[in-house]
């Protein structure tokens, strides 16, 4: 059900309220163009590293067990090659281990960055009213019509805020 505000906004081409909805409205109803803008996230993979990190403990922890657990005839010098190489193994997995989480925290700092424009360009979409008759979108408070250009400079939101301005001028 629409609120009071939203009766009394009426569509700049034909002059009527009654079909008149919000953006969120119309986006539940089915009208795809009227998609907020897509909150920014930041895809980081780190399945590579930890999982070359831990294949490479994995195998010497292996040849750990079996080679010296199995009291083969190795010799001193080689159990402790092997040990030293485990502890190698070991420390490279803790490096690409910190090496993944440091691009992971970066990730997360990049999307913060981004998170107030996103703000910004939810609440002009908020601000924004979609006519079902006419199946146009426009500006409220200005009454001019939102193209479809409009609307997908909007849902770009980028990380200088750039596309909010320009998005919404006239």
């Amino acid at each position: 059900m629409a609120s009071n505000e939203d009766k009394k906004t009426t569509c700049p081409v034909c002059n009527r309220s009654d079909q008149v909805k919000t953006m969120q409205a119309a986006y539940a109803s089915g009208v795809e163009r009227c998609a907020p803008p897509d909150m920014p996230t930041k895809q980081v993979p780190m399945i590579l590293y930890m999982l070359t990190g831990s294949i490479l403990v994995g195998l010497c922890i292996f040849f750990i067990i079996v080679l010296i657990g199995s009291e083969a005839n190795l010799g001193f010098v080689w159990q402790f090659v092997l040990v030293a190489i485990t502890l190698i193994c070991i420390l490279a997995a803790l490096a690409l281990s910190f090496y993944a989480f440091q691009r992971l925290v970066q990730g997360d700092a990049e999307t913060t960055v981004r998170l107030p424009v996103w703000d910004q360009a939810m609440a002009a979409w908020r601000d924004l009213r979609y006519c079902a008759r006419d199946e146009v979108v426009f500006d409220p408070q200005t009454n001019m019509l939102v193209s479809n250009e409009q609307l997908a400079k909007l849902r770009a939101v980028d990380t200088r805020g750039s596309t909010l301005q320009s998005a919404m001028a006239h």
